[in-house]
């Protein structure tokens, strides 16, 4: 299957381009160029690198046309921040019979108001980056409802591993505090308690990615929500 992955080099990216490797696929890797990948491994010397800025060609209205014409069966997007940029690449791969994966995020939820949360329980989006993911999630969901491209939009949590330190109860990256709660120490938190945050390592979130990729008629239409902040 060719595979298209936007912002592959990030840090699902650097987990879930390796994995589509290994499965067979071919895959095209779009970026700006600027960093490696978070882990190194064998399979990127399979995968075809396109550096581009996106920024700069969403705002030519180019960017969109510049992935269509690699006719991918999957297009996965992890770098769309905003509806225009969103809009604007559905619209480009409309009525090509492809599959666009989105990377939405938890934060497209606010505080919740009780425990357990569900996929779709409501609460305003928290800030400017979680309320723009709700609007995206929303525009793609209405495209596929409406018949256009399919598409799915999965929700991870906090995202850890390999340069991402998770952050700890008490909102900030000090470790002590996990070296206490191995040790069978109490900490303080502030609060009532249930401000929780889930966290999710980055191998976790690809493994679900490419599931979503290869069961593209379970997935399609969908959105996927794991570890929900609850707050």
């Amino acid at each position: 299957m060719g595979i298209a992955v936007i912002g592959g080099s990030g840090h699902v990216g650097s987990f879930l381009v390796p994995r589509l490797v290994r499965a067979g696929h071919e895959v095209v890797n779009l970026s700006r160029g600027a960093r490696a990948p978070y882990v190194d491994d064998q399979a990127w010397l399979e995968v075809e690198q396109i550096q581009v800025d996106r920024a700069a060609e969403d705002a030519a209205g180019a960017f969109g046309q510049r992935v269509a014409a690699l006719e991918a069966e999957v297009v996965v997007d992890m770098i769309c921040f905003t509806p225009d940029s969103a809009a604007a690449l559905t619209a480009a791969l409309r009525g090509h019979g492809g599959h666009l994966v989105h990377c939405g995020t938890i934060w497209r939820y606010g505080a919740s108001v009780k425990q357990p949360m569900r996929e779709d329980d409501t609460s305003p989006p928290f800030g400017e980056y979680g309320t723009q993911k709700a609007a995206i999630a929303e525009l793609l969901a209405a495209e596929t409802r409406s018949g256009g491209l399919a598409t799915t939009v999965l929700q991870p949590g906090h995202i850890s591993g390999p340069g991402w330190p998770p952050i700890g109860p008490l909102g900030n990256l000090d470790p002590k505090v996990w070296y206490a709660l191995s040790a069978g120490e109490e900490i303080v938190v502030p609060g009532l308690g249930a401000e929780l945050l889930h966290h999710v390592h980055a191998d976790d979130v690809a493994q679900a990615f490419q599931l979503a990729i290869e069961h593209r008629d379970a997935a399609g239409g969908s959105r996927s929500t794991w570890w929900r902040r609850r707050r």
